[in-house]
């Protein structure tokens, strides 16, 4: 990708809201409804990145009659099925129009193709113009620089988590989803444990974190939490099924209103509590 503004730690100035998945889309929306206030209201306008899904006709029509009903006239879809629709005169006049951008869920394997392409470049450049760029769960993780594919092993080892890089719109942050509701605790101390520089970032259904610049706030009904692994020691066995020795992990319980500094790595109850 190229060179675009970025703050010290490497993280784009803009604005993620990203989304652990399983978001109310019933009248109100909740998550949904506050990246609608910050893509413009009913002046935005939306761009629906279907890549992530296998049922990209049913995912579009859904979330378009879910912003239509959050006062959305314009929602555009993207299907990018490969390399060179993501590189294409088409995308990159689609993703120059829109006020708002969402990454629907499905399997991030399927983002991969995305990476370091010309749609990339373009989300990359307008995230530091101060675009809004969204994602829900598979949606969600590929947004870092590194994204977890998947793993299911209950133990906290090389095996229990794949991963591979991301679109790089986020800087050291692993996002895991889906987290309390499937018990992803494990998954994402692997991740961390491999990735030891990066911060995990798991967030539950129906929550999103909004990062600004270096700072991210907490919303939803559920719980952000945060993995930080600065100041531990890591021990990796022989083998990928073997545990992780892992000593001194900081975690963070964040629920809505509470805020976390990307730079100092310093949680904070914020001046709201906001459920929506």
């Amino acid at each position: 990708m190229g060179n675009f503004p970025q703050v010290s730690d490497g993280i784009p100035a803009g604005r993620l809201f990203i989304i652990g998945g399983g978001e109310d889309r019933c009248c109100g929306a909740g998550v949904l409804e506050r990246f609608v206030e910050l893509s413009g209201g009913d002046q935005a306008r939306i761009t629906l990145v279907t890549t992530a899904t296998g049922s990209p006709d049913e995912v579009h029509a859904e979330y378009e009659q879910v912003f239509r009903k959050l006062g959305v006239e314009n929602t555009t879809e993207l299907r990018l099925h490969g390399r060179a629709d993501a590189d294409s005169d088409l995308a990159e006049s689609i993703l120059r129009g829109a006020t708002g951008v969402f990454f629907s869920g499905g399997d991030q394997s399927r983002i991969r193709a995305l990476v370091g392409s010309r749609t990339n470049e373009i989300l990359s450049e307008r995230l530091a113009g101060g675009l809004v760029i969204a994602g829900t769960s598979a949606g969600a993780t590929a947004l870092g620089r590194t994204m977890i594919l998947g793993g299911r092993r209950a133990e906290v080892s090389a095996a229990a988590v794949r991963t591979a890089p991301g679109l790089g719109l986020l800087g050291s942050v692993l996002i895991d989803m889906h987290f309390a509701e499937r018990g992803r605790l494990a998954r994402l101390l692997a991740a961390v444990a491999l990735a030891p520089d990066h911060i995990g970032v798991g967030i539950d259904e129906n929550t999103a974190i909004l990062v600004e610049g270096t700072r991210f706030e907490v919303m939803g009904s559920g719980v952000a939490t945060v993995v930080d692994p600065e100041r531990s020691t890591v021990v990796h066995p022989a083998g990928d099924y073997d545990p992780i020795t892992l000593f001194d992990v900081r975690l963070h319980l964040m629920p809505a209103g509470c805020q976390f500094d990307l730079d100092d790595r310093v949680p904070a109850i914020g001046p709201r509590h906001t459920r929506y």
